[in-house]
Formats: C-alpha cells, sequence, structure tokens
C-alpha cells in the first residue's frame, strides 16, 4: 500500500518520487524523471504495471484535481499520476467529485457523514472507556456523523480518561465530562432542528450542512479548550486564536514568538516556552492541531520546516469567535499575529535560498492581509508591509499569478490609507508592475516615482525600485538611450546604497545588458552579465528567465559548464511548470544543454536533450527545410560523440538522401554531409569504405578550391587519417604531405594545426621506417615543445604526443632521466 497527499503540489512530487523509489526504481531513472529529461508519471506507472504484487495507492486529499493531470491533460484521462491499471488499485479522495473530473475509467463515490454505527466505532476506538455502544451511538448520531467532530470528541474523551488536572478545578468543569453521555449533555444545543433533518436523510443544500458543521466544530472545540483551561494549560486557547488569523495551511512553528505573545498579553509574563510547548502538545494530543513537515519542494536541497495545521473549520469557527470578541482582546491578537509575521518577513523574500521559508509563509500573509478587520491602522500597516515582502517573493520566483492577485489585494486592503503613505506608494507600484503595461504603466510609475522621491528621497530602495521601472519601462518606446541612461543613474545608486551584489542592483545590471544587446553594444552587454556572475552565489533564479539564459551562454563560453547546466535545467524546469514547451525560449534552452553536455563529455545525455529539441523544432519546420536538415546533422555529429556510429550513419546517410533533392552532387552541403558520412563509416571499422566516400569528396574539392583553402586542407587531412586506419600508409603519407605544404603557407609552422599534421606526418614516416628510431624520438619532441607552447602544456594534443614520443623512448630502452639532453 502506498499513500501520497495531494494537498500541495509538492508533497504529491515528493510522495511519487518515494513510490517509484520503493518499487525498485534506479536512482539514474528518477532522477532523468524528476529533472524533467524523462516523464517522472510515465516512470511512476511503468513500474506500478509491472508490480509483481498488487497494490493499493491512495492519492488524499486531492482537492485540486489539475494537480494530477499531465501537460495539456485531465486528470482523469489516464495520463497524470491517477490512471487505472490491471496490476492494482488507485482511491483518490477529493472534495471535488464530478464525473466529467475524473474521466470514464474512474467509479465515483460520495462519502457523506458517517452513520450512527460507524461514528460509534470511531468514538469507541478512541475513547472506548467513556461508555457502552449504544451511549456512543448517541452521541455520534448528536455529532452528526461528521468526521472531525467526532475525533474531537474522542480525542477529548480520551484525554480526559487520563484524569489530568482533576484536583485543580472542583465543581462542574470540563474535565469532569468522562463519558459519552457527558459529553453530549454538556454539547448543548448545536442546532436540533438541522441534526434531526441531517439523519433524516440530508440537507436542502451545502450550505445548511456547512452552517451545521460549522456549530459542531465550534461546540466541540470550545469544550475542548475548556478542558486544557482546567488541566492548567490557557494558554492553548490563545494559540488557537492567533493561529485563526492565518491560512489553514503548514504554519511553521518557528514564528510563534513568546515574547511578542507576552508584550500583547496574550500569556502570562512569567510564562516560559516550555509551556507554549506543552500547550502546543496539549493541542496535538487532542486532535485540534497535527504536526508536519513542510515547506521544502521536490527539487529543493533544503529540508522542510516543522510545522502545525489545524482543520480549515476549526480555524473558521476560531475566527468567527476572535470576530465576535471584545475589541481590546481582538487587537492584542492581530497585533501579535502582525508582529509575529513581521518577525517572519526579515528573511530575504528575493533570495531562493530562502524560498522555502517563503512558500510558507506567503499564504499565511495572503490570509492575514485578507481577514483582518479594518480600524487598527498600525495592524494594517504592518500587515500590509508583510504582503510587499511576499509579493518580492513571488515575483522574484516566477510565481506571476499568485503575485498579481497578492498586488489586488494589497491595493484594495491600502485603500484607508493616506494617498502619501510610504507603504501604499510601494503598493501601487507593485499593482502596476503587476496589472498595467505600456503608456499607462510608465505613466503610473511616474506619478509614483515623484511622490516617493518627496516622501522618501531619491535614493531609497523603494525609490529605486520604482526608477528601475520608470527607466526600463522606456525600452517598450524605443527610446533605448533614456533608458540605458535612467539604468545607469538607479545602478550606481544601488551600488552605493545597497552594494554590488544586492538582487536589486543585479536586475538593474540585467536590465542595463538587455538594453546594450538591443542597441548592438554586445561586448558591453557581455561585459555587464560577467560582472553579474561575478557578484552572485551561483543560484541565479531571482533574476528573469530573459538574464538568466543569457547568463548561461557566458558561463559556457568561460568554460564554467556545470555552472551553465544548472542554469539551463532551471530555465527549463521554470517553462515546464509554466506549460511553456511550445515556446522558442524552451526548445533553444534544450539546444543549449545538449550541447553544453557535449562538451563535459557527457554525450549520451546531450544526444537525449538533443533529440528532444529536434522534436519540437520538427513541430515548425518541415523537414528539408534548411534549419530542420542542419540541426540534424548536430545530431548526426553528438550520436558519433556518443558513440554510436550506426545511428550517426543512418542519420547522416536521411540527411544526405533530403540534400540530394535540393542541391547535385557538387553543392557543398552535400559534400559537406558525406565528410561526414565517411567519418560515421570509419567510426565502425569500415575504413576502405570509408576512404572511398572521402576520397570523392576531396576530387570534388579539388576541381574548385586552392590547395591553401581551410576546407581543402581540413578534408585532406581527414583522408590521411582515414587512409593511415585502413594500413594504405604510403598514401596517407602523400595526404599529410600535401596538407603540410599548405599550412605552412597559410598558418606557418607554429599553429596549432601544422604541428598535428607534423605530428601524423612523424607517425606514419616512422611506419613506412622511413625514420628510425632515434629521429622519430628527435621531431616528437621538437613537435611537443612547441605544441606545448602553442596551446598549453595541459591540451590534450600534447598529451597525446607525449604518449606517442613515450612509447619510441621505451622502445629505445630510455626513461625520462636518461633521455638526450638530461643530466
Amino acid at each position: 500500500m502506498f499513500w501520497v497527499s495531494a494537498e500541495d503540489k509538492d508533497r504529491l512530487i515528493t510522495g511519487m518520487r518515494e513510490v517509484t523509489r520503493e518499487l525498485g526504481a534506479t536512482e539514474k531513472e528518477i532522477s532523468d524523471g524528476w529533472t524533467g529529461r524523462t516523464s517522472a508519471m510515465d516512470l511512476v506507472w511503468r513500474y506500478l504495471d509491472s508490480a509483481a504484487q498488487p497494490w493499493l495507492l491512495v492519492i488524499d486529499t486531492a482537492d485540486e484535481p489539475i494537480r494530477l493531470a499531465a501537460e495539456n491533460g485531465s486528470p482523469g484521462d489516464g495520463t497524470g499520476w491517477a490512471r487505472p491499471s490491471e496490476r492494482g488499485l488507485t482511491l483518490v479522495t477529493s472534495r471535488v467529485g464530478t464525473a466529467e473530473t475524473w474521466g470514464g475509467e474512474a467509479d465515483c463515490h460520495h462519502v457523506g457523514v458517517l452513520t450512527p454505527e460507524d461514528g460509534a466505532e470511531v468514538l469507541i476506538d478512541l475513547a472506548g472507556h467513556a461508555g457502552t455502544g449504544s451511549e456512543a451511538r448517541l452521541l455520534a448520531e448528536r455529532l452528526g456523523g461528521l468526521p472531525l467532530a467526532l475525533r474531537l470528541a474522542g480525542s477529548y474523551l480520551a484525554r480526559t480518561a487520563r484524569g489530568a488536572g482533576l484536583l485543580r478545578h472542583r465543581g462542574g468543569n470540563p474535565s469532569h465530562v468522562r463519558t459519552f453521555a457527558a459529553y453530549q449533555e454538556a454539547l448543548g444545543d448545536v442546532g436540533t432542528a438541522l441534526l434531526d433533518r441531517g439523519a433524516r436523510g440530508g440537507f436542502a443544500d451545502d450550505g445548511q450542512a456547512e452552517r451545521l458543521h460549522r456549530r459542531l466544530i465550534g461546540r466541540t472545540w470550545e469544550l475542548t479548550l475548556g478542558l486544557l483551561d482546567t488541566q492548567g494549560l490557557p494558554e492553548a486557547r490563545s494559540l488557537m486564536r492567533l493561529l485563526s488569523c492565518f491560512a489553514a495551511t503548514p504554519f511553521p512553528v518557528d514564528l510563534i514568538d513568546i515574547d511578542i505573545a507576552i508584550k500583547h498579553g496574550l500569556v502570562p509574563a512569567t510564562t516560559l516556552i516550555e509551556r507554549i510547548d506543552q500547550a502546543l502538545e496539549a493541542l496535538v494530543d487532542i486532535s485540534l492541531l497535527e504536526v508536519t513537515d513542510a515547506g521544502a519542494s521536490a527539487e529543493a536541497q533544503e529540508e522542510a520546516f516543522t510545522c502545525v495545521k489545524a482543520h480549515r473549520l476549526v480555524l473558521e469557527s476560531n475566527a468567527e469567535w476572535l470576530r465576535a470578541s471584545p475589541s481590546k482582546h481582538r487587537t492584542a491578537i492581530w497585533r501579535a499575529a502582525a508582529e509575529m509575521l513581521e518577525l517572519g518577513t526579515r528573511i530575504a523574500p528575493e533570495a531562493p535560498q530562502n524560498w522555502v521559508w517563503w512558500r510558507l509563509l506567503s499564504s499565511h500573509i495572503f490570509a492575514a492581509v485578507e481577514t483582518v478587520q479594518n480600524g487598527d491602522q498600525h495592524v494594517l500597516s504592518r500587515l500590509l508591509k508583510a504582503g510587499l515582502n511576499a509579493f518580492s517573493y513571488l515575483w522574484f520566483s516566477g510565481n506571476f499569478e499568485d503575485g498579481k492577485l497578492l498586488a489586488s489585494l494589497l491595493r484594495r486592503r491600502s485603500e484607508e490609507l493616506d494617498s502619501t503613505d510610504p507603504i501604499g506608494l510601494s503598493i501601487r507600484h507593485r499593482y502596476a508592475l503587476a496589472h498595467m503595461q505600456g503608456e499607462e504603466e510608465h505613466a503610473e510609475y511616474g506619478e509614483i516615482l515623484a511622490a516617493q522621491r518627496k516622501a522618501l528621497g531619491a535614493d531609497h530602495p523603494e525609490t529605486l525600485i520604482t526608477h528601475h521601472q520608470f527607466a526600463a519601462s522606456l525600452f517598450g518606446s524605443g527610446d533605448l538611450a533614456e533608458a540605458e541612461a535612467g539604468l545607469r543613474a538607479v545602478l550606481e545608486a544601488r551600488r552605493r546604497v545597497l552594494g554590488p551584489s544586492n538582487p536589486y542592483t543585479l536586475i538593474t545590471r540585467g536590465e542595463l545588458a538587455r538594453i546594450m544587446n538591443k542597441r548592438g553594444h554586445s561586448e558591453e552587454a557581455v561585459a555587464e552579465y560577467k560582472k553579474i556572475i561575478e557578484h552572485s552565489d551561483g543560484d541565479h533564479r531571482f533574476l528573469s528567465l530573459d538574464y538568466r539564459h543569457q547568463l548561461a551562454h557566458v558561463l559556457d563560453s568561460e568554460g564554467r559548464y556545470a555552472e551553465a547546466e544548472k542554469d539551463y535545467r532551471s530555465i527549463i524546469r521554470e517553462l515546464e511548470r509554466a506549460d511553456a514547451r511550445d515556446s522558442n525560449l524552451y526548445r533553444d534552452m534544450k539546444r543549449c544543454l545538449a550541447w553544453n553536455l557535449r562538451s563535459q563529455k557527457r554525450n549520451v545525455d546531450a544526444c537525449v536533450e538533443f533529440q528532444d529539441f529536434l522534436s519540437l523544432f520538427g513541430r515548425d519546420h518541415s523537414e528539408d527545410s534548411a534549419a530542420m536538415l542542419a540541426s540534424r546533422h548536430e545530431l548526426g555529429d553528438l550520436l558519433r560523440s556518443a558513440d554510436r556510429p550506426a545511428h550517426a550513419e543512418a542519420e547522416i546517410r536521411a540527411v544526405l538522401d533530403l540534400r540530394r533533392r535540393a542541391g547535385g552532387e557538387e553543392d557543398s552541403v552535400v559534400l559537406r554531409e558525406r565528410h561526414c558520412l565517411a567519418h560515421a563509416i570509419g567510426d565502425q571499422g569500415r575504413y576502405d569504405e570509408a576512404v572511398q566516400e572521402m576520397r570523392t569528396v576531396v576530387t570534388a574539392y579539388e576541381d574548385v578550391l586552392e590547395d591553401d583553402d581551410e576546407t581543402m586542407r581540413t578534408t585532406r587531412y581527414c583522408l590521411g587519417w582515414l587512409l593511415r586506419k585502413a594500413g594504405r600508409l604510403v598514401e596517407a603519407r602523400d595526404a599529410y604531405e600535401a596538407v603540410l605544404e599548405a599550412e605552412m603557407r597559410t598558418l606557418g609552422s607554429d599553429h596549432h594545426e601544422t604541428l598535428m599534421t607534423r605530428f601524423q606526418l612523424i607517425q606514419v614516416r616512422h611506419a613506412l621506417q622511413l625514420i628510425d628510431d632515434e629521429a622519430a624520438l628527435t621531431d616528437l619532441e621538437a613537435v611537443e615543445v612547441a605544441m606545448a607552447a602553442a596551446v598549453g602544456e595541459d591540451d590534450r594534443r600534447v598529451s597525446g604526443i607525449r604518449s606517442e614520443r613515450d612509447v619510441v623512448r621505451q622502445r629505445l630502452g630510455r626513461s625520462e632521466g636518461n633521455a638526450p639532453g638530461s643530466s
């Protein structure tokens, strides 16, 4: 049996990865699936469909069914995380029960409230000491069969059975409610008419059921909190009131600050942190809270945060109580909530290493901003400021749709602020960024910038944010010179105020580089990208995709391939999450990643990525288009590098056939293809056939090219290599001598190509016994010294020459120490 939570996307993906691992998938298969090289969904189901034993897969709390769907698919089409199988059963729990959502293969079962008999079993399982089966049945019926209410009641009675706090308070108090019958009496009137109607066959609409459920939960948790009061844990009530200000999502316990709680009177001044721990443990014990580790995504390396989570109805019931509380108490709770949130926002939202934390925090900020009542500007301002930080996280991390929703909420809630309030001005900017375009956006930035300069000063970080956008918005109008001048002013100010490594400083550099590229100043643009690399820590996810793919190109050009790969892969993942596989950028990143991997000698992986690129590229290009043929030629080269010569030959022959249709045998692209075909044939040991193919190409070039032409030299060199591999050494010597004469004239004696041809010629002459071992050694040592001077000591060509030199030395019986000239 496998259980996976679909409560959020990250938990679903992580859970499915563990299912795959348990079924025996290799780490490479899992890595390929979870980095996008192959389909993770298909991998899971390949192993499930071939499992040795029957299985049950439970996908729990799939209240957003789209999370289970494949790209461009639907939850029930059999291509996503949930599929039918002959090997096992998939059980999905969801509040969405429409047959259209789950498809024709699914059997949809509406799960209502529990029957009195089933409810009684739940109560007895939790608190069997509390009475007879018939008494449990009566209480279950009284609770309307609502599972959450049954669990709260059973947990309550289980706690009272342990007797904690019974001597602390005497008389009719919650600690003496120890039986099913007593609990039913203490429950009081929670809507008897509604309960009776539910027992006889349901409600007229979902609203009636929801209202009853709220009453049941409100009453059961009040009884539970009363019990904890009598057991000496009044802090539990304050904690639940506090948590009701936030979302029904995992709440990091690190946000619960005892000093803030004391400051606002939520707990006594003498309260120790151990008391808060005891209160939390008690709330968990009686099922008002559950503990969970949350936050980390499937791709994150950071550990998850310990969180507590309450059921939605429990929080909503507490929130209703809080709204009805005296103003003084309500204000204290909300001020504490706002201050704790503000404390949590001190972690920079722009930095990718903090996004695990912000993924948790942002939902609570959104909920608090949305639900706080008007009237307390102190609380509202703090929450709006936290909202600005949450917007930064959403925008920097690419969650633009959520960012737009938050910007709209902040704009609406900030309406009661003064028009010159700095927080309100910042919110106006975020709203413009999220929702405006063109001249409207530029004009809005201009108004905000003028107001911020007056209220905050020209160099305030918030003013500079608007100044950056004001200058950057000129890009769209084509006023590039003014945009560049404005961005240079912002860059200078941000370097001075924030420092060269601040994310906002680096963003301005990126925008400046983009404009320089647009103006044709590519060298200056590359210099700016290099400065971004110099001042960043290697995680560029806070930058836009456009900046990041330019950075990756620069890293590639600098030979920093592993760093470039990291950027290419992060861009590809984000485009996949955004369902942008059809975009030109996605296609280009696949191609760039393939060549990056080839540069790292990871040729098999490079072929996989390039074939993905080619399948996407082929959607927009006919099979005989010049671009498609050039791309397939690249694939042939990659297949050769990946030691797949037969596949390379097949690909090259297919391209050659298409090229022949468009041009004659003497066409330059046909000849280039035949050149590559000769190598693919030679890679398979068919050297005579390869020589024949290459000689045909040489002969064709001799009719149109001079001996000194680069293409002529290269083709003759390759012919010499194939002749040598075929054992036709005299012909190889003639080919190399012709190449060497041309290279001496065009490149000079010390050029690395000239030296490489000399090296090949020495080996052929030595093999033909035209020079003896002594002469060969002398020539090899001379070429080695010259090549090391030309390309560096560590170059692979130098290593190849040295290997041959060492073979000749051994034949002469010499070691490095007694070679001629050594001392």
